[in-house]
C-alpha cells in the first residue's frame, strides 16, 4: 500500500519479510551462528525456507537496519534515515534525552533538538523510526510463528523466542505509544488499534504462556541452558517483572506484589551480579565493555542486544562510545573507539547524584574517586557543568560509560565499531525491582530483604551502603546511578510522577527551561501511519 507516497507500515514490513524467506541467515547476527554477509542472496533460486536464518533477523533487528551493515539495503522505507532506525539507539534518544538525564548537541540531526526541548510531534522522524522497527519485528515473529515447522532444531524453544520477542516489541509500544495498531498474524489488511490495556494484557499472558505459567509445551529455555544472546526463561521473568512494576502507569491498577514475585524469580535463577573487577577495570564497568560476553559480565547480562565490530555493524552500536567524547576526551581517557562525534552530554541533575554542585576536574577514573562510587563514570576534565548552549558539546560534563576496549587485553575487532553487546536486561534491575516494589507494598519502607538488595548494588560499586532508611525518593535516585545511560530513565520517571510536570532546562528551547504537560508521558502515533490506517486514532493531546 502507498499512500501520499507513504508506504503502509504492514506492507513494508511484509515485502521485508519475503525477501528473508527462501533465504540463509540474511543478517550480521550470530546468535545461532548463521552465515555471515551473504552475497546477493536470490530467492528465486532457494526455494526453501531458512527459519534460523528468520529467528537471526527477529533478534538481529534490536541491533541491525537492513541486509547489509552497517548500512544499506535498508528493512525500512527510504525516508526514515537507516542509521538513526537502531532499535536500541533510538529507544535511547527517546528515554535519555527527554529524561534529566542527557543533552545532545546535534541540532541539525532531524529529531534531536524537539527530544532536548521537549517539543516532539507526530511527525518526529526518530519516533517514526521506531514505531516501524518495532512493528516490522513484530510482522517477522507472526511469520515465523504461522509457517515455522516442528522438524526444526530446538523448535519448542525458539518458538517460545520469538513469541518473547514478540511480547518485547509490543512492551515497547505500550510503554512507549500506549494504543498501538495490533496484529498477531501477517496480513496486507490495515491492523485495527489495541488499547494499552489491551497491549498490557496480551504482554502479560504470552509471557506467562512461555515461562510455564500456561497451557503451551512451548516454553522457554531453562536459565542459561542455551547461547549466550537468546532470551532464556530469566528474559521472560525480567520483561515480565518490568511489565508489573510499571503496570499502575500502564492501567491504572498496581501490581507491586507481582513485580516483586518475578523480581525474585529472577535474582534466585542463577544469573549473579558482576562483582569481580579485571586487570584494573571495576566489575561494574566491566558490565559496558567489548568484551562483556566474556570478562564475567555475562553472569549479570539476562538479555543482551548483540554487537561485534566486524560481523555485526550498525551505527546503533557506535553511538554510545563515540557519541560522549570528543578528540580531547579521547586523549585523556581512551575509549577503544576511533570515531569522536562530540554531542551527547550530561544534565546538571544527573550529576547531582553524585555531586552537590560542580564536580572535581577530572577523568572518569578520578570521578569514581571523588565521588566514591565506581558508577560516577563523568569527564569533568574540559568540561563546564552548566549548560547554557544547547549546542556546546563541552558545556555539560561527559558520561563515558561504554568503551570498545576489552578488559581481559584482547584485540578490538574493530576500532570503528564496537564489541560490546547492550545489556538489554540485566539482573541489578530484579535488584532495584524488588526494593521498589517491597517499599510501595509498605507505605514507602524497604524491608529488610529490599535494603540488602540495594546494599548489595551499592558494595559493588564501593559506594557507602551503611544506610537503615531507604525513601521512594532515594531509590529513584538509585535507577539514575544504577542505570544511567542506559535508555530507561523516562520509564522510570514516569513510574515515579515526575516526567512531566518538573521544570527542566531546554524543555521549550531556552537555557531557562520549561515543564512538559502531562500528555507527553505518551508519545504520538506517526501521523504517516494514522494516514495509511484509518483505523487509528491519535493519542490525546497531539
Amino acid at each position: 500500500m502507498n499512500i501520499k507516497g507513504i508506504k503502509n507500515m504492514m506492507a513494508v514490513a511484509f515485502v521485508g519479510v519475503a525477501a528473508l524467506c527462501f533465504t540463509a541467515c540474511s543478517d550480521d547476527s550470530t546468535i545461532l551462528g548463521g552465515s555471515l554477509h551473504p552475497d546477493n542472496p536470490n530467492p528465486q533460486q532457494n526455494t526453501e525456507a531458512d527459519y534460523d536464518g528468520i529467528l537471526n533477523k527477529i533478534y538481529g533487528n534490536l541491533a541491525l537496519t537492513g541486509l547489509s551493515g552497517p548500512h544499506g539495503n535498508s528493512d525500512l522505507p527510504s525516508d526514515i534515515d537507516e542509521g538513526m532506525s537502531v532499535f536500541m539507539r533510538v529507544v535511547w534518544y527517546a528515554n535519555e534525552l527527554s529524561s534529566d538525564e542527557a543533552l545532545c548537541a546535534w541540532l541539525s540531526d532531524a529529531g534531536i533538538p524537539e527530544f532536548n526541548r521537549g517539543t516532539w510531534a507526530d511527525n518526529h522522524a526518530l519516533l517514526r523510526g521506531l514505531y516501524y522497527r518495532c512493528m516490522f519485528g513484530i510482522t517477522l515473529c507472526n511469520f515465523f510463528l504461522e509457517n515455522a515447522s516442528s522438524s526444526i532444531e530446538e523448535y519448542s524453544y525458539k518458538v517460545a523466542e520469538v513469541r518473547f520477542m514478540r511480547a518485547l516489541y509490543y512492551y515497547y509500544l505500550m510503554d512507549m505509544y500506549g494504543n498501538p495498531p495490533f496484529v498477531t498474524s501477517v496480513t496486507a489488511d490495515a491492523p485495527a488499534q489495541a488499547t494499552r490495556q489491551e497491549v498490557f494484557e496480551f504482554v502479560e499472558s504470552e509471557l506467562k504462556d512461555i515461562i510455564g505459567e500456561g497451557t503451551t509445551s512451548n516454553v522457554l529455555a531453562p536459565a542459561k541452558s542455551i547461547k549466550y544472546g537468546r532470551a532464556d526463561i530469566v528474559a521472560g521473568y525480567m520483561l515480565l517483572m518490568r511489565l508489573y512494576l510499571n503496570a499502575e502507569v500502564y492501567t491504572g491498577t498496581a501490581h507491586w506484589d507481582d513485580a516483586r514475585t518475578y523480581a525474585e524469580k529472577a535474582i534466585k535463577s542463577g544469573y549473579a551480579l558482576s562483582t569481580t573487577p579485571l586487570n584494573g577495570y571495576s566489575a561494574y564497568q566491566l558490565l559496558f565493555m567489548g568484551d562483556n560476553d566474556t570478562n564475567g559480565a555475562q553472569t549479570e547480562i539476562v538479555f543482551p542486544v548483540l554487537f561485534d565490530g566486524e560481523l555485526t555493524q550498525s551505527w546503533g552500536g557506535v553511538f554510545l562510545a563515540a557519541g560522549v567524547v570528543n578528540a580531547d576526551d579521547i586523549a585523556a581517557y581512551p575509549t577503544g573507539i576511533s570515531a569522536n562525534w562530540g554531542g551527547i552530554r550530561a544534565k546538571p541533575y544527573f550529576a547531582q547524584k553524585w555531586f552537590t554542585g560542580e564536580a572535581p576536574e577530572g577523568t572518569p577514573d578520578d570521578l569514581i574517586v571523588a565521588a566514591n562510587d565506581d558508577r560516577a563514570l563523568f569527564m569533568t576534565k574540559n568540561h563546564t557543568y552548566d549548560i547554557t548552549k544547547e549546542d556546546d558539546f563541552t558545556q555539560g560534563y561527559g558520561y563515558v560509560k561504554f568503551l570498545n576496549t576489552h578488559a581481559d587485553g584482547s584485540q578490538i575487532h574493530n576500532a570503528d565499531h564496537t564489541d560490546y553487546d547492550f545489556p538489554l536486561f540485566r539482573l541489578a534491575e530484579a535488584y532495584l525491582s524488588y526494593a521498589e516494589a517491597d517499599a510501595r507494598l509498605n507505605g514507602g519502607n524497604v524491608s529488610a530483604a529490599g535494603l540488602d538488595y540495594i546494599k548489595a548494588l551499592r558494595n559493588r560499586a564501593h559506594a557507602n551502603s551503611n544506610m537503615s532508611v531507604f525513601s521512594l525518593q532515594d531509590i529513584e535516585d538509585e535507577w539514575s546511578r544504577e542505570f544511567g545511560f542506559e535508555g530507561r530513565r523516562r520509564m522510570d520517571m514516569i513510574r515515579f510522577g515526575d516526567f512531566t510536570g518538573s521544570r527542566r532546562m531546554w524543555i521549550g528551547g531556552t537555557y531557562t527551561g520549561g515543564t512538559m504537560s502531562a500528555y507527553r508521558n505518551l508519545f504520538p502515533l506517526p501521523s504517516s501511519d494514522l494516514i495509511a490506517n484509518t483505523n487509528l486514532k491519535q493519542n490525546e493531546g497531539y
